[in-house]
């Protein structure tokens, strides 16, 4: 089960929520009262190689889902996906990749 501080679940989607639109990706450490915003894949990759243990966070926005795409992660990655519901609500899906299939892990807000 993976923890996430409410708090900061709350600033991941109030920033999503300001860029309305725009392409949001983002490394969330562990612990963390917030997530790191970077449009730059070669930070993006930096980040990720300092702290192996981070999360990456996205929206469904289409240029953020192709830069997740470019990041070298190891088959262990956990992704939050910010995702808006058909009554435009959003809320925040944990996922990791298994082979060619996405598994569903669950998120628990502290």
């Amino acid at each position: 089960m993976l923890t996430i501080k409410r708090t900061c679940t709350n600033k991941i989607i109030t920033r999503a929520l300001r860029l309305d639109g725009e392409p949001l990706v983002a490394i969330l450490r562990q612990g963390a009262e917030d997530c790191e915003a970077r449009s730059d894949l070669q930070q993006l990759q930096d980040l990720l190689d300092e702290y192996s243990d981070a999360m990456i966070v996205y929206n469904q926005h289409q240029d953020a889902i192709k830069l997740i795409e470019l990041i070298k992660v190891p088959p262990t990655q956990v992704f939050i996906e910010i995702r808006q519901d058909i009554k435009g609500v959003l809320g925040l899906h944990a996922i990791r990749n298994t082979g060619h299939r996405q598994e569903t892990l669950e998120l628990n807000y502290q």
